[in-house]
């Protein structure tokens, strides 16, 4: 019998221990992203319970806490119990986040024995994460750095307007949008300066949001691309402008002007992917909001990883929580985010009431990845697929309308490690249905209808 949920950021199984290096590299990945939980006796690769011997479990109970405790710094504790799942009896694992991250595991010392949980699987820390855990222990987000280099007097009087009726410097530091210095002088935060400042690219590297057309349905055909600036809502404001004239279906004239009135994509999904993107995007990873646009579909990729509590498993659910509030806050004092909660609610709903295919939201390893597809459902027909396909069905209903794609993106569509999207590729190509090109980094896959 097969458990019914897969592998996640979450969930990982284990059919059996032969030793506790991999499970203490999970409990510390665990400890350090959102928690998880560990099922012992489910066979990772197809899911099917296995169970396990009162002597296992037994055993088990006695060694993984002594394991986690000498191998786990600072200490973490787990909580474990055996569980009955489809006739079997499992050991279940629970990791709670831990209050004191990062944690490391001793042998491989600080930072090299940090792991985070990235879908899946585990990795370690790069040194983006491990600063961000520094950050984290003074209590101080990103957005509420001090921006030293520019003073109140430097902003955008305009933007200021958009947000406040009347502003003043000490309504300004109020608000918390930034601080009064010794000398008394206004210096506005991180958020001051993204709302605030047109030139904020030249205090926050790479906060802009960058914009690529492409004609083919892969990255090989490059149109145009184009940067965007000028502060938050002026960003927010010329992307949707830009995405509402390349989607218009049917157009009308209204004078000497050609005005697009129905739109393959709906507006208001777009409109929402545009305003998470700026409530939660990491904008202390030097890269900027990417949208690719291709014939088929729109990728929005987004710096930052999902914000706890939000996971892939939880994501319809209605769960909010913001990685820049002040942000958030403002976006919401001018009406250009909704009720918290329901962005992600209605993207979906609105592209499948338009008759599209359901939106799809992944995560990568410092990026969020957002796809809005511009085909109907019933042009895209594909092989039926269920939770219990092989990964071999899975892809190939996936990835059938793409003209290529990387082992990487199939394991992240996965959700499984890529030397495990390969070994199916591999299968794929010797039974003929997909074919591969390229070598080394450049090597990439496409589905043979």
């Amino acid at each position: 019998m097969k458990y019914d949920r897969i592998e996640s950021k979450i969930l990982e199984f284990k059919e059996r221990l032969s030793d506790y290096s991999r499970l203490i590299e999970t409990i510390t990945a665990f400890s350090n992203t959102q928690g998880g939980t560990i099922i012992i006796g489910i066979r990772d690769s197809d899911r099917e319970i296995i169970g396990l011997s009162r002597e296992e479990i037994s055993t088990y109970h006695e060694e993984i806490p002594q394991a986690v405790a000498d191998a786990i710094s600072p200490q973490t504790s787990v909580d474990m119990f055996e569980q009955a799942i489809g006739g079997e009896v499992c050991l279940t694992i629970r990791v709670f986040p831990g209050p004191q991250k990062p944690y490391f595991i001793k042998r491989h010392g600080y930072p090299g024995g940090i792991y985070l949980r990235f879908g899946s699987h585990n990795r370690k820390a790069d040194t983006y994460a491990v600063e961000e855990f520094s950050r984290q222990r003074t209590g101080l987000r990103y957005e509420q750095t001090v921006c030293p280099q520019i003073s109140y007097s430097d902003l955008s009087q305009d933007l200021l307007d958009w947000i406040f009726t009347s502003c003043s410097e000490s309504l300004f530091v109020g608000s918390g949008y930034g601080v009064t210095d010794v000398s008394g002088r206004t210096i506005p935060n991180a958020a001051g300066i993204l709302l605030f400042y047109p030139a904020h690219q030249e205090i926050i590297a790479e906060s802009g949001i960058s914009i690529a057309r492409f004609s083919s349905r892969d990255r090989q055909d490059l149109i145009r691309t184009d940067m965007i600036t000028g502060g938050i809502k002026v960003m927010l404001e010329s992307a949707y402008a830009y995405l509402s004239d390349i989607l218009g279906s049917r157009y009308e004239l209204s004078g000497m002007v050609r005005k697009p009135v129905e739109f393959e994509i709906p507006l208001e999904a777009i409109r929402e992917v545009l305003v998470n993107a700026a409530a939660h995007r990491a904008y202390d990873y030097e890269a900027p909001v990417r949208i690719s646009i291709f014939p088929d579909r729109i990728e929005f990729l987004n710096p930052g990883t999902f914000y706890a509590p939000i996971n892939q498993e939880n994501l319809k659910e209605g769960l909010s929580r913001y990685r820049n509030p002040l942000i958030a806050d403002a976006l919401r004092k001018t009406g250009y985010m909704e009720k918290q909660g329901i962005g992600i609610s209605l993207i979906i709903s609105s592209c499948l009431e338009a008759g599209l295919r359901e939106p799809e939201f992944v995560e990568l390893e410092n990026h969020v990845k957002v796809i809005l597809y511009r085909e109907q459902r019933e042009a895209y027909q594909h092989e039926p697929y269920d939770a219990a396909s092989t990964y071999e069905q899975r892809i190939r209903y996936h990835f059938t309308s793409r003209d290529s794609f990387t082992s990487s993106e199939a394991a992240q569509y996965l959700g499984r490690s890529q030397a495990t999207a390969k070994n199916a590729l591999q299968r794929l190509q010797k039974e003929g249905t997909v074919k591969k090109f390229g070598k080394g980094p450049a090597t990439r896959y496409q589905v043979i209808d």
